[in-house]
């Protein structure tokens, strides 16, 4: 003889839960479809060896940033100046040591001025060399 099923009642124990795959299944097409992507933008830039060398200075164009300016070889300049003039230097074709911009940064630089500095020169198809003061502070010892 055949066994016949009958619906089980539900217990105050149980909870039912058919229903919840499916909703996890339409939160998931949601998410996928609401989702939107950004590309990141931003340039590359070739970050130095951090080798020590000598860079003759009075070749190569230097670009000092301050708290509240920018000097280009010892003259205040905007930015858009320093666009200006960086594309004029045509260095996107020259080759070694001559498309290298010296930058320098003293005082209370913001991190958003130097990247926007570098995002100028790199542009205009130079390479960016990065000075570094040495510490002159001296600690004596008694």
């Amino acid at each position: 003889m055949a066994r016949r099923f009958t619906k089980r009642q539900l217990g105050a124990e149980d909870i039912p839960v058919a229903s919840f795959s499916d909703v996890a299944f339409l939160l998931i097409i949601f998410f996928i479809l609401t989702t939107t992507f950004q590309k990141p933008s931003g340039f590359l830039a070739d970050i130095p060896s951090g080798e020590k060398g000598e860079v003759k200075q009075e070749e190569t164009t230097t670009v000092a940033l301050y708290e509240d300016k920018i000097t280009l070889n010892d003259k205040n300049v905007s930015t858009s100046e320093l666009r200006q003039y960086l594309q004029g230097l045509r260095l996107d074709q020259k080759t070694g040591e001559e498309k290298m911009v010296l930058l320098t940064a003293a005082g209370k630089v913001k991190y958003q001025n130097y990247f926007k500095t570098m995002a100028i020169i790199t542009s205009a198809g130079g390479a960016v060399a990065i000075m570094r003061e040495e510490d002159t502070k001296e600690t004596k010892r008694e």
